[in-house]
């Protein structure tokens, strides 16, 4: 069972890791948010010797762009990134108010050795973050299982589970404030969770299931589950362009589920990029009784240009949301609509630009109003900077 407002152990301060980690091990890359790359399908092709100890090429939308350092002893590599944003919104009938704000300086430290092993390390310096994000030790067992242990991303939502670098947003918007700050279901969590692909498939499937911890940090008795929350997420490949998935986290009495799509479409050097999930579940934390609640996002992204890393490129993109707290329940709904446009050099840097405009019905419950002092109703516009490295 999980409870909100509550944070987990990993959730330390760790300011002094990183530079050790750095001192220890040289320089670097940044590793994937969701799955390490795990041993490739042997193919015609791919029969050729191969340099030993250095990982496959990360494919253009993981936004890789640092420098690696191979040795007998593995591969370590150092990424990040950094970005400042300016914010103005009117929450309600408030008055508009801007802010200067470092959302993210991020820092991120990863060691592999001969595809089989992965330890990673990241940590956030921005505003307002918790500093430790990832730290995880990933190990490919046979057979196309994987085992990972540690602090990582719960395997939920598909747009949280997305790296910031690769959505086109500023900002993730009302199911954001939902899942995360609200039920806190999304983000990071300790846990552990074994991973399987399917060596043998014309088409990538791939599948994840785990535990984790969602409660707080006091000692769980063991008839009592130990305090972890189980959870299971699915992805099928249907076509080169198109991967469908299902999500589940939760308990028998608390739960949430999912279904998504990812699509891409190549047009000429640039992109049309879509993301899509229903999510459905039951919780008594957004109306004070046990009740049904269903939410659903979609983002689509057209990218012009930007066909290789470093080319330019300009991104128009729009997303809409919608959460309704208990289908039971009358006049309980909450929609946004958010769209905006991206220019800069595709995985070096980018200047965004994003407005918002969310809207509530009547009898949306005191739980979600009082998320970031009441995102019932809230238009906002942000400009930022982002740099990767």
């Amino acid at each position: 069972m999980y409870s909100p407002r509550i944070r987990t152990t990993g959730r330390i301060r760790a300011a002094g890791w990183i530079p050790l980690a750095a001192l220890l091990l040289g320089s670097s890359a940044r590793a994937q948010d969701e799955v390490p790359p795990a041993v490739p399908e042997a193919t015609e092709a791919s029969k050729a010797p191969e340099v030993p100890q250095v990982p496959s090429t990360p494919s253009a939308d993981e936004g890789k762009g640092s420098l690696e350092l191979p040795s007998a002893f593995g591969t370590v590599e150092v990424g990040g990134r950094f970005s400042v944003r300016e914010t103005v919104d009117a929450k309600g009938l408030e008055a508009w108010a801007g802010k200067l704000s470092i959302p993210s300086a991020r820092l991120e430290v990863t060691y592999s050795w001969k595809k089989r092993l992965k330890a990673v390390v990241e940590y956030d310096f921005g505003d307002g973050l918790d500093g430790l994000k990832d730290a995880y030790a990933w190990l490919d067992i046979a057979g196309g299982f994987s085992l990972r242990a540690g602090q990582f991303k719960l395997p939920l939502s598909l747009v949280e589970l997305e790296s910031a670098t690769r959505l086109p947003l500023v900002r993730r918007g009302l199911l954001r404030d939902v899942l995360n700050d609200g039920l806190e279901l999304t983000g990071r969590r300790l846990g552990a969770q074994l991973e399987w692909k399917c060596t043998g498939c014309a088409r990538a499937l791939k599948l994840r299931a785990g535990v984790w911890q969602l409660g707080g940090d006091e000692d769980v008795a063991l008839q009592n589950g130990l305090g972890l929350t189980p959870g299971v997420r699915g992805t099928w490949e249907v076509l080169d362009s198109l991967e469908l998935g299902a999500s589940a986290l939760g308990t028998s009495s608390q739960w949430t589920a999912g279904l998504d799509v990812r699509h891409a479409l190549p047009i000429g050097q640039g992109e049309l990029r879509t993301w899509a999930e229903v999510l459905v579940g039951r919780t008594n934390q957004l109306v004070g009784s046990d009740g049904p609640l269903l939410m659903g996002r979609a983002l689509t992204a057209w990218r012009i240009g930007g066909g290789k890393k470093g080319a330019l490129y300009v991104e128009p993109f729009v997303m809409l949301s919608a959460l309704d707290t208990h289908l039971q329940l009358q006049d309980d709904r909450l929609w946004e609509v958010g769209g905006g446009l991206n220019f800069g050099q595709r995985n070096r840097w980018r200047l965004q630009a994003q407005v918002e405009s969310r809207r509530a019905e009547a009898s949306v419950p005191a739980a979600v109003q009082s998320l970031d002092k009441s995102l019932a109703e809230r238009r906002a516009a942000m400009l930022q900077m982002e740099v990767s490295f």
